[in-house]
């Protein structure tokens, strides 16, 4: 147990009457955090500060120090942006708290999106230009896949969705139906957290059912099927090491984390085998479990990642849990309806994962991360301190280093071609306006393509009729320059 690190404090709020800008929110999410665990801010050796999206900083941690108390030459951490950043500093951080080289470190994040989009940002401070949150990580996906329109979450998650769909010979209504429900049991853990911005608790036939208040985003998703972003919420946890929360009697009443890995995907989904499994998951899930010593059957409670349903279900199937297992799959309520808050989500399911270990110690909850196109995984487990398992090592790893080989990609394709997957992009009125493809050519090569302005009535037959599998001929068109697919 000398060796475990300890997330020992924490705090989060919901700002439903507006918000400072995030770096003021951050500092004081930590004084708070500070405050749950009675530490003093003098005690922080390491800050980190996840990338906030709504606003931009020269020099964030600077910021957020001052408005903190802690010191202005405390050492600072950072990871390249995503949803899985919280646990890559958690995993970056923790080899050092367990060696004693650090005893107290503070992970931070908060987004005032919604109110920065309605204008209210009097007193915020000048904005930075120039400063990317990304900081040269590699674009979301290649400049093929975002000339096809496939250029954030809400066009990869559809395509995974499809995907999944084909793989378990479900029909549409089935895996809608599947992807609803899932999503509907979150609203309902929603509705009891007082964190959660959504607490509406809508039924699995509300979610998946077009409607005016919930219009189709992009094919199968709706409206409440996506991540929110509209949101003012901020976080901050404490780690620290075995022997700090031993000397400050912070055990009690923290949370023991048994092991945590990262992985990555291969980066750009077109070159990726498959869609349907996720063997970056997999990897760090694997690793996770058999640090922490033990079984998926032995975990209590999980909060699974769920910017869209498709996340929540490729995650089960990593752990070989069906769809239908009765534990919880989320302690807030998920990013559709608990809130995404940009890239710090995963402070608000650690911060929930702890107060829920302060009322019952024994549990084991895994917590996991993802980020970018499907591409950066992380997974973390934790209990309380006196229920640690026996083989328990409290190991972390920010990244394994297996990977798969990506998928040799034709940028200007010509010839037939098999449908890996489609989604179909709408109008904020309903009217499709884009069909993006993901298919494999005769000669094994993979590519992407979209339907041709002037055939967009197929849209039709695609939604009357199971498209994954199908065949048709694909075309380079040089003056948009982009790969056009007619279906058979």
């Amino acid at each position: 147990m000398d060796q475990l690190v300890y997330l020992a404090a924490s705090w989060q709020a919901s700002h439903r009457d507006g918000a400072e800008d995030p770096a003021t929110m951050m500092g004081r999410a930590i004084t708070g955090a500070l405050a749950d665990g009675q530490i003093d801010p003098t005690a922080v050796d390491v800050l980190a500060c996840v990338e906030p999206l709504s606003w931009n900083y020269d020099d964030i941690a600077a910021n957020v120090a001052a408005e903190s108390g802690i010191s202005a030459d405390v050492e600072t951490a950072w990871v390249p942006a995503g949803g899985t950043s919280p646990q890559d500093l958690i995993h970056q951080l923790g080899p050092r708290l367990r060696a004693g080289e650090i005893d107290c470190a503070v992970i931070c994040g908060a987004e005032s999106m919604r109110s920065r989009r309605r204008g209210h940002v009097d007193g915020w401070p000048e904005r930075a230009s120039g400063v990317n949150p990304m900081r040269g990580q590699a674009a979301f996906s290649s400049e093929l896949e975002r000339r096809h329109g496939l250029s954030a979450p809400l066009q990869l998650f559809p395509l995974i969705e499809n995907a999944l769909q084909a793989a378990n010979g479900r029909t549409a209504s089935e895996q809608s139906h599947v992807a609803a429900s899932l999503l509907a049991r979150n609203a309902a853990v929603a509705a009891t957290n007082p964190h959660a911005w959504f607490q509406d608790a809508p039924s699995a036939e509300t979610i998946g059912e077009v409607s005016t208040d919930n219009r189709m985003i992009v094919h199968p998703y709706t409206k409440r099927t996506n991540a929110i972003m509209d949101i003012d919420q901020s976080a901050a946890i404490v780690l620290t090491s075995a022997s700090f929360a031993q000397q400050r009697k912070l055990t009690e009443r923290s949370a023991a984390i048994l092991a945590g890995a990262g992985s990555e995907e291969v980066w750009n989904p077109i070159e990726r085998e498959r869609l349907d499994v996720c063997r970056a998951m997999e990897r760090a899930f694997r690793y996770t479990l058999d640090a922490a010593g033990l079984d998926a059957s032995e975990i209590d409670a999980m909060d699974l990642y769920s910017c869209f349903p498709s996340a929540v279900e490729l995650a089960m199937d990593a752990l070989g849990v069906p769809l239908d297992d009765a534990r919880p799959v989320s302690l807030t309520g998920g990013l559709a309806f608990a809130g995404g808050p940009g890239n710090a989500y995963v402070l608000h399911s650690l911060a929930t994962a702890l107060a829920h270990l302060r009322r019952s110690s024994s549990e084991k909850i895994l917590v996991t991360g993802i980020g970018m196109a499907n591409t950066k995984h992380a997974a973390t487990l934790l209990t309380g301190p006196d229920h640690v398992p026996a083989a328990a090592s409290g190991a972390m790893v920010y990244r394994l280093h297996e990977s798969d080989a990506p998928m040799h990609v034709l940028e200007r394709a010509d010839g037939r071609a098999r449908v890996i997957s489609y989604t179909i992009e709408y109008e904020r009125a309903g009217t499709p306006r884009n069909v993006i493809w993901l298919l494999s050519l005769d000669n094994g090569n993979r590519t992407i393509a979209n339907t041709a302005d002037g055939e967009m009535d197929i849209v039709e037959t695609i939604l009357d009729d199971e498209i994954v599998g199908r065949c048709g001929v694909v075309r380079f068109e040089p003056g948009s320059q982009r790969n056009l697919f007619h279906l058979d």
